[in-house]
């Protein structure tokens, strides 16, 4: 558990042996109470150093932790951070076991090599562009109900999906629970969600956007990328003419302001979007040595993705700015394991995807509706706004053509529980009584915040493949084509920061997971549960069933990337004949684990360590 600090004085309350120097004791303090803050600034939340805090954020920091103690999330935070201080230790160990037989000069060598590489890769001949709008609720809230102009207040009665600039002066944030938004700024006023509004605002944007680039690329309600080069040469302008056009349309269509970031690539541009918030733009200089100085004293935490954990991971092997990458580069290489030398490299280098490109409907993982409000403790109703969700959650689905297999009920911030079931389901009909079950293990409780996500999607635009495609009546085949808008990364190579991002997710938003199959023939063994921090990794997206290699037409089974067209036959025969192959097994010695599987056993190659690597001097 952190250290406490005393209401008097403010100093982290901490065991001081009576043996130890002036000094020890000064150090000891000091560093108990550098704990306490890196703990305070974390538990502040992913919002931390927005646009618009002006009020002093350590002072913010120790107000909402002071405000939320004695809380089960206070709690849960006080365990995530012990764990992480010990993973963070644990790695500082196997640096200094490492770094003990290690070569230096020739890590050094190696890391410049890489650098070289990474270097090779970078192009400017692109103009990206990021536009975030301009506290978006609150703007569409403003035009909702003019007399908040100017003030104070928060969108959302449980939890703020935004704060106006106003409330934002105090600390107010998005994510922030209400009763703690009114501790920061006490004359804050809370409104209701309009969701509609919110959309119907949203389009009218992405219309005046997509006017300038018909690739459009939504990340989310407010926000998108665009790729200006084309238009800025067809039209013979600047990047900087086309943004100011851009924005001073957005304005004139929808009285809405936005910000926005010019770079050569998303990551850079998304960054800059944030310079001048809010109702301005930033243009970097894409010049290669103007690029790298900007990023040289850029914090880590500034790089999209980078969150808290990335950040604490880092600074605990010294790494607090970008430009400390390289000064750390031979530790940071033999720690690739862990960290991704490559991403980081990229981070350094300020080098990312500059591809603009609407989202793929297969690149979904989810459809669901979540809802905040007041202080809900009575059982029906809060069983009630369940199966109100859950109507809503069908008109989603209906809207967007998906069904799945996986209900997650969301009932805080941190809280939910899933249960996955045998067929694909899109109604409320089959998803509310799952999560009505899901919800009663849980009553009483008190809750802000209530939602209903269905995952392990199906696209229902998509034709069947195979065996059950053309068994299926042409009836029951729909086909109109939605696209979907993703949120980029700014390292986009899933190799590059293999356990940091693991981590990084499940920081996010922690699940607790209760899944239950079934059908056990339709259960997927291969996709591991979420673990703890302290787990060796969390599945990725590498781990998930639609990518790992073929998928059997009969089951709708991922067999693996290394399934031969013999293993998958092999299976499908298995499928189709299993009850007769089920009942011969049982009068004949076959291998269980063949039959079972319908796929051969793989192989494994051993690769060299890093430790072998680093003995070869």
């Amino acid at each position: 558990m952190p250290p406490l600090l005393s209401k008097d004085k403010g100093k982290a309350k901490v065991d001081i042996p009576a043996d130890l120097t002036e000094e020890e004791r000064a150090a000891l303090i000091a560093a108990a109470e550098a704990r306490q803050r890196s703990f305070e600034r974390s538990f502040a939340g992913p919002s931390v150093g927005k646009a618009g805090l002006i009020r002093d954020q350590t002072e913010i920091n120790k107000v909402i932790a002071e405000a939320s103690k004695g809380s089960k999330y206070y709690q849960n935070q006080v365990r995530k951070d012990k764990e992480l201080t010990e993973k963070i230790e644990w790695y500082q160990a196997k640096r200094d076991d490492l770094m003990k037989m290690a070569n230096i000069p020739r890590l050094e060598s190696e890391a410049d090599r890489i650098l070289l590489e990474v270097e090779a890769t970078r192009d400017t001949s692109q103009v990206i562009v990021h536009v975030d709008m301009d506290a978006f609720y609150a703007s569409v809230e403003v035009q909702r109900d003019p007399t908040l102009k100017g003030k104070a207040f928060g969108v959302g009665q449980g939890v703020l999906t935004t704060a106006s600039y106003e409330a934002r002066k105090f600390g107010c944030r998005s994510g922030m629970a209400g009763f703690i938004a009114k501790k920061l700024c006490p004359h804050i006023i809370l409104t209701k969600m309009h969701f509609d509004l919110y959309i119907a605002a949203s389009k009218a944007v992405r219309e005046v956007l997509l006017q300038y680039d018909e690739n459009l690329m939504m990340a989310s309600l407010d926000e998108g990328y665009l790729n200006i080069t084309p238009y800025m040469s067809s039209h013979n302008m600047t990047a900087s003419e086309t943004v100011a056009h851009i924005r001073a349309d957005v304005e004139a269509k929808t009285q809405l302001t936005m910000s926005a970031g010019i770079a050569p690539n998303r990551m850079l541009a998304k960054i800059c979007s944030d310079k001048n918030k809010p109702n301005g733009q930033y243009e970097m200089n894409f010049e290669r040595s103007v690029i790298t100085k900007f990023m040289r004293d850029l914090p880590v935490r500034k790089i999209p993705g980078f969150g808290r954990v990335t950040e604490r991971c880092l600074e605990g092997l010294g790494v607090e700015t970008c430009g400390d990458i390289y000064t750390h580069r031979a530790q940071l290489l033999v720690m690739g394991h862990w960290f991704g030398f490559r991403g980081l490299c990229k981070a350094y280098l300020g080098i990312a995807d500059n591809n603009v490109a609407p989202g793929k409907r297969e690149e979904r993982k989810s459809v669901g509706v979540e809802r905040t409000f007041r202080d809900k403790v009575d059982d029906e109703d809060i069983l009630n706004e369940v199966a109100s969700i859950a109507e809503e959650l069908e008109k989603d689905l209906e809207r967007l053509q998906y069904a799945g297999k996986t209900v997650t009920v969301k009932y805080k911030v941190d809280k939910t529980r899933a249960r996955s079931v045998g067929k694909y389901i899109s109604t409320s009909k089959e998803i509310l009584p799952i999560a009505l079950e899901l919800m009663k293990r849980e009553l009483p409780v008190r809750i802000r915040l209530l939602g209903i996500r269905l995952s392990t999607l199906k696209d229902l635009t998509v034709t069947d493949k195979g065996i059950k495609g053309f068994l299926t009546s042409p009836s029951k085949k729909r086909g109109t084509s939605i696209s979907r808008h993703s949120t980029p990364t700014a390292i986009d190579d899933d190799d590059d920061m293999p356990e940091l991002i693991r981590m990084e997710e499940e920081d996010e938003a922690e699940v607790l997971d209760m899944t239950f199959d079934e059908d056990k023939s339709e259960s997927d063994s291969s996709t591991p549960p979420p673990t703890s921090i302290l787990g060796k990794r969390k599945s990725s997206e590498k781990d998930k069933p639609h990518l790992l290699g073929p998928v059997c037409p009969i089951c709708n089974k991922a067999l693996g990337p290394g399934t031969s067209n013999l293993g998958l036959n092999e299976h499908i025969d298995w499928c189709l004949n299993k009850d007769a192959i089920t009942e011969a097994s049982k009068k004949s010695p076959i291998k269980k684990a063949k039959i079972e599987k319908g796929v051969p056993a793989k192989k494994t190659k051993e690769k060299g360590t890093m430790l072998e690597w680093l003995k070869k001097k």
